[in-house]
């Protein structure tokens, strides 16, 4: 949509997710290459040379990057926030959560492409004294909270089994585990689940129980199958929008602990690597890298209404 003056002759795009005073021009990723007022290519900020395709947190020319630099840069995000705060040794065993969501779908990305360069780094070695951790994705079914279709919960997950299965090795365990398998007795678990949901009248309170049992469901995966670390996939955006609940909720005593890089609370402790991304340039990496998240808002809001 363009601005609303009607004298306006520029071309620029206000409202439609471009910078203002640039024209919009769609490559072959469907992204929007930024041109300037006067028509002109914008060059990547970083590298002087390619063309800019999307653009940085901060908005205007300097911030615009090739697809390339954009990558590079968004994976040192990643690789700082892991390094930084000692987030994953050689000898861990990780455990990422995935919901099939572009966070999601980078941090399982990122994560396997370092274990893949600590991978080449141990073939290179000749002692072979470090060991390559290990990774596991781990996926919650959570359709007995939410009006999905058994058929297109089960559409999901093959298209989550075919994510993890074309993976280049090392090859990934995939664990998938219904949100009622928190209780100890299966038969139960849905009865005593759906109760305790039901119990819960306002929509805030019932999306903060499910927030948690999704929590307990991830922890109990991780110790039920020897994993020492939980990595999620929560960026700045989803962050900001909790800091922002929680401080509505009277809950701001325990934000210092919900928002740092790695939450020692739980019995297996949760990693935050992407804490530093916003969902924006997590989901323009999906479009540059043809990730295809799976879109679980869409599914659940649709059958809602």
């Amino acid at each position: 949509m363009a601005c609303s003056s009607s004298t306006c002759q520029s071309g620029c795009y206000k409202n439609d997710g471009g910078f203002l005073g640039q024209k919009k021009n769609e490559d072959s990723n469907g992204l929007s290459a930024p041109h300037s007022d006067f028509g002109r290519q914008i060059i990547c900020a970083k590298c002087k040379v390619n063309e800019a395709v999307t653009g940085g947190a901060g908005g205007g020319e300097d911030s615009q990057f090739c697809a390339e630099c954009f990558r590079y840069s968004l994976y040192g995000k990643f690789r700082f926030a892991v390094t930084s705060n000692s987030m994953i040794s050689p000898s861990d065993k990780v455990l990422v959560a995935f919901s099939g969501g572009p966070s999601s779908r980078v941090a399982l990305q990122f994560v396997h492409e370092m274990q893949q360069k600590a991978q080449k780094n141990l073939d290179a070695s000749r002692n072979k004294a470090l060991p390559v951790f290990g990774v596991g994705v781990a996926f919650v079914d959570e359709s007995l909270a939410h009006p999905i279709p058994s058929d297109e919960m089960k559409n999901a997950i093959e298209h989550i089994k075919a994510i993890v299965s074309d993976l280049a090795p090392p090859t990934m365990e995939l664990l998938v585990t219904p949100i009622e398998g928190i209780y100890s007795d299966s038969g139960h678990g849905k009865d005593t689940l759906k109760e305790l949901l039901d119990a819960v009248s306002d929509d805030t309170g019932k999306e903060d129980l499910l927030l948690h049992i999704r929590m307990l469901s991830l922890q109990k995966i991780a110790i039920r199958n020897g994993y020492n670390k939980l990595v999620l996939g929560s960026c700045t955006s989803r962050i900001a929008r909790h800091v922002l609940s929680a401080t509505v909720k009277g809950k701001g005593y325990s934000l210092p602990a919900d928002t740092q890089y790695i939450d020692a609370r739980w019995e297996i402790p949760v990693l935050l690597p992407l804490c530093d991304c916003l969902a924006q340039e997590l989901t323009t990496l999906c479009q540059i890298d043809g990730l295809s998240p799976y879109d679980w808002a869409e599914i659940i809001f649709d059958r809602a209404d």
